[in-house]
């Protein structure tokens, strides 16, 4: 009879489940507990220093607020009170992430009143979470922020006008992902799919969604009831809409506050595609519901993701996640090597060809701007 190991027999029940694990499933875990650990060190490291300047700043007499809108070259600050204040920032406001934009729609900042003039933001305090774009022109690492502490990335397509692409989808997701915001997908213009293969094609995309595991909803918004359960899941949450220009986001957001305003256009005719009909992010309270803030952004024709990670990008693709511990490589990228499962998967259709090649997509791209960073230094 052989000895039991007394080292085993000391594994508590869940160190042995964890042996006994794929190495595939360890390494991922050992890595997420290590990212995660660094995370959480640093975050406390700047909510310290992030309390304690916000501290210092208010006993100094600065203000607090929350950035709503742009207005030219200021921006509008909401008070605690609810009034509106118009600042500036310049170059003595102070902010945690120095290679990113300064000010953005839903910081939160203090406020020097004591400024000659516009009132200066003093400092732009750290962002819970936040959604970025790679800065268009630039060849470096600095992020476009497009909006800062939201809960709610809503991601709007329309189905036709522009036509759907599961590309923008896929990119925006990761974005959202990346910033610690919980995600959220419209499908915009549904009246207008009347012929049978455009029906086929929202009802694929639906499924295709929701069997990955993200709330999607379809909607348009000539017929406010379709709008209901959506209004009904965004209460008690600050949300921003995203998408391509012409998919109608000001149009729904119009129709969700009960308002019509100049922010929204219509269609081009002669091309069929959207002006940019809403020029700026502005944040507005969903007013019938309390505590529910909504972000209308303007439109974008292309979207590039920030600095993902290569190696990273993998795990924010979920429904990767059952097939990748059964790849015969250890942290198998699932785009080139022998024996995938991720790629097996997506040959049968268990994973959707259109995510696969987002995929693939943003993985070269992750790889262009690592080689380009690594160039630079």
């Amino acid at each position: 009879m052989i000895p039991a190991d007394p080292k085993s027999e000391n594994l508590s029940n869940e160190e042995q489940e964890e042996l006994e694990l794929p190495q595939s499933e360890r390494i991922r875990r050992a890595h997420e507990d290590r990212t995660r650990e660094r995370r959480k060190t640093t975050k406390h490291r700047e909510r310290m220093v992030g309390r304690a300047a916000a501290s210092s700043a208010v006993a100094d007499g600065y203000t607090p607020g929350r950035i709503v809108r742009t207005e030219a070259q200021y921006l509008i600050a909401e008070l605690e009170d609810g009034t509106e204040l118009r600042v500036k920032a310049g170059k003595r406001t102070l902010a945690a992430d120095q290679n990113a934009t300064l000010v953005t729609v839903g910081d939160r900042v203090l406020i020097d009143p004591s400024t000659t003039g516009v009132p200066l933001i003093a400092e732009v305090l750290e962002r819970k979470t936040k959604l970025l774009r790679r800065a268009s022109g630039r060849s470096d690492d600095y992020a476009q922020v497009i909006v800062a502490n939201i809960d709610l990335l809503v991601i709007v397509v329309s189905i036709l006008e522009p036509p759907i692409r599961s590309g923008i989808i896929d990119r925006y997701i990761v974005a959202g992902l990346e910033g610690g915001i919980k995600i959220a997908i419209v499908i915009n213009k549904i009246d207008l799919a009347v012929k049978p293969e455009i029906k086929a094609e929202l009802d694929y995309f639906l499924t295709l969604y929701r069997k990955v595991g993200y709330p999607i909803f379809a909607v348009t918004a000539n017929d406010s009831r379709s709008l209901t359960p959506l209004h009904e899941f965004l209460a008690g949450t600050t949300s921003v809409f995203a998408g391509h220009s012409g998919v109608g986001k000001s149009s729904l957001v119009n129709v969700l506050l009960g308002t019509d305003d100049e922010r929204t256009g219509e269609l081009s005719k002669k091309f069929r595609r959207g002006a940019h009909t809403t020029s700026r992010s502005v944040l507005l309270k969903l007013g019938d519901i309390s505590d529910t803030y909504v972000v209308d952004t303007p439109g974008v024709r292309e979207f590039a993701n920030h600095a993902i990670e290569s190696t990273q990008l993998k795990f924010l693709f979920v429904e990767f996640g059952p097939y990748a511990e059964m790849c015969a490589i250890t942290n198998c990228s699932h785009i080139h090597e022998p024996a995938c499962a991720v790629i097996a998967a997506t040959e049968t259709g268990a994973i959707a060809i259109e995510r696969y090649a987002s995929y693939v997509k943003l993985f070269e791209e992750a790889l262009e701007q690592e080689k380009a960073t690594r160039e630079r230094f």
